[in-house]
């Protein structure tokens, strides 16, 4: 539990997660099913269940790395499909325990850092080092990563953020969790072009931006939908006061707004603000390694900006490095 980088397999980082969760304080997170393990590598078989009980709150979140011969197909153009390889997290009320699988019932998203059109992904998820940085705490997890270069031509860099908020703004009926996911090229996140199923594609192979179990899910449309950023699909990042987090160059101090979280896609409902990470803005003082520290408390963010091998285009988030 705690902060940790380095460069690992996805499966080791998954197995990392679960361990971290487990052990962390509260004794809130269980293993949800132990005939899911990391074992196997080949087709999508590497993979955990964390079960998490707290009062009446209780969720089930599927952590899987993808790498099933070519990748899922996760999109369709039109006239070619798109291939990814990567984690897809799926978070669900209910398990089977008799078929190890979560139900029908559910909310997914596929992180496809592998992606290729037409031919598929080459990739083996199985020996591919990520190099990663990774915050674990009792309220979840929060993971940059970049893969090592391969023959797969376009690579990504990713974000993603499961978190739950204890102080909510009101009662909603919905469990206290979130995530979010973005990736540098095609994610839909700082500019990038998202891409969600389209003719066809089965719920449970797309990429999403966000999942707020279980009032919704974004995007799910099932179409190319172009340029988009989680800003004003259910995530508010705002800025101060034309970019996000920076360094003021009066006083030394870095300045942000938590993200905050909403009930719908959209900015007007408000639930309640991201404690693990926030993002940054270049140019504007912060670069890439700086630690921000918040007055009057031990926690500090470190804020990293990740390109892929593949593109320039850069993730900037900084996420929790010191509680």
């Amino acid at each position: 539990m705690g902060y940790a980088s380095g460069a690992k397999k996805l499966w080791e980082i998954i197995d990392d997660i679960a361990a971290g969760l487990i052990a962390s304080a509260g004794g809130y997170w269980t293993d949800g099913d132990v005939t899911w393990t990391t074992t196997d590598k080949t087709g999508n078989n590497a993979r955990r269940c964390l079960h998490y009980v707290n009062g009446a709150e209780e969720l089930y979140v599927a952590l899987e790395q993808i790498n099933q011969t070519s990748g899922i197909n996760y999109y369709y153009t039109g006239s070619q499909w798109y291939y990814g390889k990567g984690l897809r997290i799926v978070l669900s009320a209910t398990w089977d325990g008799v078929g190890h699988t979560y139900p029908a019932s559910n909310q997914s998203t596929l992180i496809p850092f592998e992606n290729y059109q037409a031919g598929g992904v080459s990739t083996d998820m199985a020996t591919l080092l990520v190099t990663y940085y990774l915050w674990i705490e009792s309220n979840g997890f929060v993971l940059m990563g970049k893969p090592e270069p391969t023959a797969t031509p376009q690579q990504q860099s990713f974000f993603t953020v499961l978190e739950r908020n204890s102080s909510k703004e009101y009662s909603d009926g919905y469990t206290n969790f979130y995530c979010l996911s973005v990736l540098n090229v095609y994610g839909g996140g700082q500019g990038s072009t998202m891409y969600d199923g389209q003719d066809g594609v089965t719920s449970i192979n797309r990429s999403r931006l966000i999942l707020r179990p279980f009032s919704y899910q974004y995007p799910d449309t099932a179409t190319r939908l172009g340029a988009v950023t989680p800003t004003g699909n259910g995530i508010s990042f705002v800025p101060t006061p034309t970019y996000y987090a920076f360094k003021s160059s009066g006083d030394g101090k870095a300045y942000y707004v938590k993200p905050i979280v909403h009930n719908l896609s959209g900015q007007v409902t408000p639930i309640f603000q991201a404690e693990l990470w926030f993002p940054w803005s270049e140019s504007v003082g912060l670069i890439d390694g700086d630690v921000v520290a918040v007055e009057g408390f031990t926690t500090k963010f470190l804020c990293k900006a990740l390109d892929s091998p593949d593109s320039t285009a850069r993730l900037l988030f900084a996420i929790k490095y010191v509680a």
